[in-house]
């Protein structure tokens, strides 16, 4: 799974390289929410995926996200903060741990019982 991690990121690195620095050509001729022929106003997102304005409800100016990747955005977001809370936790033990004149065992305890070395949750 590690390995399958490392590909697909090193698959989104030279993606994100190619966003900055190649044009990107949209050719979608439907709208993905209406299966509608494209006509203006048309929102492209670099996910591929295009939509009229009025199928996304847009207002000029406004924020957008697709809405058939915004699932597994927020699946990806929810995992990012996951992972920088419990950064934050385990730095904050470390910390505790190394100061001097502290009860180790009585840091690891009371961290044990806030659920700080819990294992995170799987995932389906």
């Amino acid at each position: 799974m590690i390995e399958t991690y490392r590909q697909e990121t090193t698959k989104k690195v030279a993606e994100i390289s190619e966003l900055g620095s190649k044009p990107t050509v949209f050719q979608a001729q439907r709208c993905q929410s209406c299966n509608l022929q494209l006509d203006l106003p048309t929102v492209h997102f670099l996910c591929k995926h295009s939509f009229h304005q009025r199928c996304l409800n847009a207002i000029d100016g406004e924020s957008l996200e697709c809405i058939t990747c915004s699932s597994t955005n927020q699946t990806i977001r929810t995992l990012k903060r996951s992972q920088d809370e419990a950064a934050e936790r385990h730095g904050r033990f470390k910390m505790m741990l190394d100061a001097e004149g502290k009860d180790k065992f009585g840091v690891v305890s009371d961290f044990f019982g806030k659920g700080v070395m819990a294992a995170p949750p799987l995932l389906d």
